[in-house]
């Protein structure tokens, strides 16, 4: 399993990465459209920081 995960889902881009923080490791998320981020945040597995990632496209796109 790579890093870094990158998917389109409901219409937005979601972006998963290691965090930069090298002595607290976790992955940072991203939801992201038209170049604009909406929400973030972190996560300690890979798979809850897309689960969580998902899951706030899924509050975006029901306003």
């Amino acid at each position: 399993m790579s890093d870094s995960y990158e998917e389109e889902f409901l219409g937005y881009s979601i972006f998963v990465e290691v965090s930069a923080d090298r002595y607290n490791p976790a992955f940072s998320w991203s939801v992201c459209k038209d170049n604009i981020e909406y929400d973030s945040g972190l996560a300690f597995s890979k798979d809850d920081a897309i689960a969580e990632a998902e899951a706030a496209a899924t509050k975006l796109s029901s306003e």
